[in-house]
Formats: structure tokens, C-alpha cells, sequence
């Protein structure tokens, strides 16, 4: 469900260290935690939201930079736009810390000379199968993908019912209902449930 667009100067990468920087910008690679640490995403909805993203990588003919034109020989520089659909807020900050991190051990250098654009779209601006889907029909297809957790949830941590992501206990969106206590990832989720648990309750 992302679109990642990555720019960079012509005749600073051959078409294979191309190809290999679009693999490093997969919906599994920057949806998933950083250094090693567990992936805190349902497998499931990972699987959904890599089969749903593209990555296109553009040469620029012209690039002008800090006032000035550049060429192959100053080196690498990214522009990445990426399409987040509705989440722009709640996923901005990973999807720039992981989009830099990706293009950093790719080049070897700490602090690429990267901008990262997240850019969400408004409600029903995201089309799939044809028609344009809401925020509430995508968390639909992701509670149809979700498959459980891969490993056992430690203390502090609270599975979102949604999403199925594991997001830690003192950062969850919570909802105490029946006596029951919920953790979302997000107000999306916490929403979705609401509305869910309503229209159960109703039939």
C-alpha cells in the first residue's frame, strides 16, 4: 500500500545498483523494526502491504541542488516520495528513519544526502479493485490478512485486535471496554474496532 519513488542523479548508479536500491525499499523491509530488533507487525499484514507496493527509481537528467547544479561526481543524493495513503501522521517518522537507514548502509555512509517526503492522501483517495477505498476498508483487508503474532508477546507489550501489530503497552492507544483492556497501534484501529464492536452488537 506504499508507492516509493526514488530519485537520484543520472550516471551516479548503474542500472544493477538500481535495481538493488529499489529491493532495499520493499513494503517488508521498511515496515519492519530496525538492527535486528523484532518485527513488532503481524507476518500476515506485512505479506499484504509488500504485495501492495510499488518502488519506481528515476535518473534525473537536471538536478539542482543548495542553488547549485549537480552532477555523477559530487555523488549520490535522494529525493524519495512515498505514498502512504491515509497513515501519513502515524507512519511518517518510521518510514523516514527506515528509508534513510536503508539508503545509508547501501552507500556506506552514516548521513546520505537524503530528503524523504511522506505523503498521505485523503479519505478515499487510495483506489484498489477499482473502486476507491476508505481507511475503513483497508483496515478490513488488514484484519483479513493478519495471521497472529510470530513469537510470544512479552510483558509490557499489548497486541493491536485490528492490525495485529505489537506495539508496547505505555505507547498504545487504549479502550477499556467490559472490563477488558484493548491496545491499538493507532486512533485508525482503535476507531475501527469501536465501529465494529457496534455493528456485532446491533445484529
Amino acid at each position: 500500500m506504499l508507492f516509493v519513488e526514488l530519485l537520484v542523479p543520472r550516471g551516479v548508479f548503474d542500472e544493477e545498483e538500481r535495481r538493488r536500491l529499489a529491493g532495499r525499499l520493499t513494503g517488508r523491509r521498511l515496515l519492519s523494526a530496525a538492527d535486528g530488533e523484532a518485527v513488532d507487525a503481524d507476518p500476515g499484514v506485512i505479506d499484504l502491504f509488500d504485495s501492495l507496493t510499488h518502488v519506481v527509481v528515476r535518473e534525473e537528467d537536471v538536478w539542482s541542488g543548495g542553488g547549485r547544479l549537480l552532477d555523477a561526481s559530487q555523488g549520490p543524493w535522494y529525493v524519495v516520495n512515498v505514498i502512504v495513503g491515509m497513515w501519513g501522521k502515524e507512519m511518517g517518522g518510521h518510514l523516514i528513519s527506515r528509508i534513510t537507514a536503508e539508503l545509508a548502509e547501501a552507500e556506506g555512509n552514516p548521513e546520505p544526502r537524503a530528503v524523504v517526503h511522506v505523503i498521505s492522501l485523503p479519505e478515499g483517495g487510495y483506489g484498489l479493485r477499482g473502486r476507491a477505498q476508505r481507511s475503513s476498508d483497508v483496515l478490513r483487508l488488514i484484519e483479513e490478512a493478519k495471521t497472529g503474532p510470530s513469537a510470544p508477546v512479552q510483558d509490557g507489550m499489548i497486541v493491536d485486535p485490528v492490525c495485529g501489530a505489537t506495539v508496547p503497552l505505555k505507547d498504545a492507544v487504549i479502550l477499556e471496554r467490559d472490563g477488558q483492556t484493548h491496545g491499538f497501534c493507532c486512533t485508525h484501529c482503535r476507531g475501527h474496532f469501536v465501529k465494529r464492536s457496534r455493528g456485532a452488537q446491533a445484529s
